[in-house]
C-alpha cells in the first residue's frame, strides 16, 4: 500500500513543484494600457493622468493627510502621501537652516561652511530614504543610486532613483523606481514608485508620465 501513496505522492509533489517554478518564472501580465484620463481625490487635494483600466486607491484625512496609490501589476506600484506633519519637521529645518545662515554672516568663513547644507525639502527627501530602508517587509535590500532636482507639480522636488526587491517563489527578484520629495504649503509630499526590473521598458514611462502631469491643492497650499 504505501508504495502505491509513492506512485500517487511523488508525481504529484514533482507537478506541484514544477507549476511552482514556471508561474513563478513566468513574467508579469500587465493589463492593457487604456487611455490617459484624470483622477481627483475627494478631498481635491491630488489630481493626476493615469490609463483608465488601472484603479485608484485613496485614504485621507482632510487637511491633515491624503494617500493615493495604483497597483496595475504585482510589485508594480505608485503611491502619493501627503501629510502636515511631515510638513512640521520641514518647517523646523526651514527655522534652523535661517539661524544657521544669521550666524554664518557673523563669523568669518561662515558663509562657506553653510554653502554645503540640506535644504529643508533635503533634508524629508534624507528622511525619507531611511523610513523606506527600514521598511524592510516593504523593501527589502534597498538602495538609493543617483539623485536630481526636477520641478513636479509646479515646485522644486529632490528625485533619486532607486532599487529593492520583490520576494517570489522562486527568490527575491529585482524592483527598479524612484523616490521624490517635495513641499507644498503646508505639507509634505512623497512619492514612490517602482516596478519589476523586466517591467521597466512599459511601466516606469508611465508612471514619470503620471507623475510629470501631478497637479496639487493642499490646504495651506497652492495650486
Amino acid at each position: 500500500m504505501r508504495i502505491v501513496y509513492r506512485f500517487i505522492w511523488v508525481p504529484s509533489a514533482v507537478a506541484i513543484v514544477a507549476m511552482a517554478g514556471y508561474f513563478g518564472s513566468r513574467p508579469l501580465v500587465l493589463p492593457d494600457l487604456a487611455e490617459m484620463k484624470r483622477f481627483t481625490t475627494g478631498d481635491q487635494a491630488i489630481r493626476i493622468l493615469h490609463p483608465g483600466n488601472w484603479k485608484p486607491y485613496e485614504r485621507g484625512m482632510h487637511g491633515v493627510e491624503s494617500e493615493l496609490a495604483f497597483e496595475p501589476a504585482r510589485s508594480a506600484s505608485l503611491k502619493i502621501d501627503i501629510d502636515l506633519q511631515g510638513s512640521l519637521v520641514a518647517d523646523i529645518a526651514r527655522s534652523a537652516d535661517s539661524q544657521l545662515t544669521n550666524l554664518a554672516g557673523m563669523v568669518p568663513g561662515g558663509p562657506a561652511i553653510v554653502e554645503h547644507r540640506l535644504s529643508p525639502t533635503e533634508t524629508m527627501h534624507a528622511a525619507q530614504a531611511i523610513q523606506m530602508g527600514r521598511k524592510i517587509s516593504d523593501y527589502p535590500d534597498f538602495k538609493d543610486g543617483e539623485t536630481t532636482k526636477e520641478q513636479i507639480a509646479g515646485r522644486e522636488a529632490v528625485v533619486t532613483d532607486c532599487t529593492w526587491s520583490a520576494p517570489g517563489l522562486l527568490g527575491s527578484r529585482p524592483v527598479v523606481g524612484r523616490r521624490i520629495t517635495l513641499l507644498s504649503g503646508d505639507h509634505h509630499v512623497s512619492v514612490v514608485y517602482g516596478c519589476l526590473k523586466e517591467m521597466e521598458p512599459i511601466v516606469l514611462p508611465v508612471f514619470k508620465l503620471m507623475v510629470d502631469s501631478l497637479e496639487l491643492d493642499v490646504q495651506g497650499g497652492s495650486r
